[in-house]
């Protein structure tokens, strides 16, 4: 392997933790996490991307739906049904080590995704075939709202110098790969592009290097000094320079930008960005400085260049998310008009993580955005990110209240716990709803939302309730068998039974501290391993001697008879 490349892949796999794993495995893992980026392998447990052993031509596949990753049918109808419009995005990859090329597994890859869409001959792939069934349950189902046909997005990794993979024949093959996707008749835009060890480390310097755009500013205004703030200017930009923004260099949207903006692009159809495309397209659009409210963008540093320029690195458009999507949607209308368009910027510069979320509280409280979507901001979140730094605990993991908080520094990634994996663990292990901890975080928080992160709440049991996921995680890496991730979250719950012999305190009370604590004992010990395989088999058991299928374990009743058989077993002593 390319010398590099054997380095970044090294540090990926102490980063991640996946020692364990094989060299193969950690190269696709290393690729799709490059490939798919953050905004998408961030929303699964890593080592969930990897298919079945036996799988033949891909080694991950991802289907995307409006930003989402889905999995089965029911995490399709989450996406699906409160959506106006969907868009669907398939991801698939292919990785090989070797620095040399064999053009026929180009063609094995578009063989392997045609079967897929076909949903033909995948018997051998569980992992794949509940896939495939997803994407048909999505056309059967929710066809009516497809914006477009999906786009399928072919990657073929290798370690391959720049001249193998521009060869002739390499790209022939490319091209016979996508001929062999288009086929299948359902689908819209197709790619396939082969990636070398060039490739692999210009994505990996924009994954773990802080961002940075060179500005045209000329109508500016730097505001007074205030607390906290380094300098902080108004002005405007012209969509051409919010284009650079927000794009990579290959012009497609850099998501990674709106890390920070609590809300999401909520589509085109919605009335007021169908406005903005609207008067992008139309003469108005002169008058957008005083029609639209701009972009705020909050960056650790910048420095003035000659000619009204400004070179601004680690930047976050944290207001402004709507804005900045109509205007990529609307740049090909525009053309070379983009430099004579103006939208208002606010460019703040401060390193002070307090400031930032001021401001991203403030510029976001202006317009509609959901509570749920500000949790990362409240109090009981401050409190709780304080505690993980002092780890009084000694557990070692660290706490991102904000998406991205940690982007461009060394942190090791499955020892980081996130606003959604901290829903999601102490929903399933404390408070009796492994069932709904499989969902979306924004379901899940409108389903749970008043029973988690309330002030009067103790803190060391949602330290506890992470802690006891990265274990288990770990657990499935050092042994226990890969076929219980699906049971992951029911497998929380019933180890907080078993270990407590008693079901779990009420958060706000005493008694939460002192079972939290007990639960951390049992898990550090040597055995929690066993712990885990007990649990695990426990549920198998109640559910008839095999592992119960994702549309029980979504059904709050397969739970409520865990907790009967939990309660029987502690009565009995056993």
């Amino acid at each position: 392997m390319n010398p590099l490349i054997d380095g970044l892949v090294k540090g990926f796999r102490a980063s991640n933790e996946i020692g364990d794993l094989s060299s193969s495995d950690v190269f696709e893992l290393f690729a799709a996490s490059l490939v798919l980026g953050d905004q998408l392998v961030s929303q699964v447990e890593l080592t969930d991307l990897l298919l079945d052993k036996h799988t033949i031509g891909l080694d991950v596949v991802a289907i995307e739906v409006n930003g989402q990753l889905v999995w089965d049918r029911d995490d399709v109808d989450d996406v699906c049904d409160g959506a106006a419009h969907i868009e669907v995005s398939i991801h698939t990859l292919q990785a090989k080590q070797s620095e040399h090329i064999n053009s026929t597994d180009i063609l094995a890859l578009g063989e392997a995704v045609k079967r897929f869409l076909q949903k033909e001959d995948l018997a051998d792939s569980p992992k794949l075939e509940s896939l495939s069934e997803a994407l048909h349950h999505l056309f059967s189902t929710h066809a009516q709202k497809l914006r477009s046909q999906p786009s399928v997005h072919m990657s073929f990794v290798t370690t391959a110098p720049q001249k193998t993979i521009t060869d002739k024949t390499v790209t022939q093959r490319l091209e016979s790969a996508k001929e062999l996707v288009k086929s299948v008749g359902f689908v819209g835009e197709v790619t396939a592009r082969c990636f070398g060890a060039d490739d692999l480390h210009d994505l990996h310097v924009r994954q773990f290097h802080a961002n940075k755009v060179d500005l045209l500013i000329p109508k500016s205004v730097s505001l007074p000094a205030m607390p906290g703030i380094k300098q902080a200017f108004v002005g405007l930009i012209s969509v051409a320079e919010l284009l650079k923004m927000i794009c990579r260099p290959d012009g497609s949207l850099d998501e990674q930008v709106f890390f920070d903006n609590v809300r999401g692009f909520q589509g085109d159809a919605n009335p007021v960005n169908r406005k903005i495309v609207e008067t992008l397209g139309s003469d108005a659009r002169s008058l957008l400085p005083v029609l639209n409210n701009g972009v705020t963008v909050v960056a650790q540093s910048y420095t003035p260049l000659p000619a009204d320029h400004f070179l601004v690195e680690g930047y976050q458009i944290v207001n402004g998310c709507q804005t900045s999507h109509c205007a990529y949607i609307a740049k090909d209308e525009l053309g070379a008009d983009a430099e004579n368009v103006f939208v208002p910027l606010r460019l703040v510069i401060t390193d002070d993580d307090d400031v930032a979320i001021s401001i991203i509280r403030a510029t976001n409280s202006q317009t509609e955005v959901k509570e749920d979507d500000l949790v990362a901001l409240s109090k009981f979140q401050k409190r709780l990110e304080e505690f993980y730094r002092m780890d009084s605990a000694e557990i070692g993991l660290t706490y991102e209240r904000r998406a991205g908080q940690f982007y461009g520094l060394t942190v090791t990634k499955t020892r980081l716990v996130s606003v959604a994996d901290q829903l999601k663990s102490v929903s399933a292990m404390l408070l009796n709803r492994p069932h709904l901890a499989s969902r979306y975080p924004s379901k899940l928080y409108a389903e749970a939302g008043d029973s988690v992160f309330r002030d009067e709440h103790k803190i060391l049991p949602y330290v506890v309730a992470a802690y006891a996921a990265y274990r288990l995680e770990n657990a499935f890496r050092g042994g226990l068998d890969s076929r219980f991730k699906v049971i992951r979250y029911h497998i929380l719950m019933v180890v907080a039974y078993q270990i407590l012999g008693e079901p779990p305190a009420q958060l706000h009370t005493p008694t939460s501290e002192k079972q939290a604590n007990k639960i951390i004992a049992e898990l550090r010990a040597p055995q929690h391993v066993e712990l885990f395989k007990r649990a695990a088999e426990f549920i198998e058991t109640s559910a008839g001697g095999s592992i119960p299928t994702r549309d029980r374990l979504k059904r709050p009743g397969f739970t409520t008879e865990l907790i009967q058989r939990l309660k029987d077993e502690a009565a009995n002593g056993d």
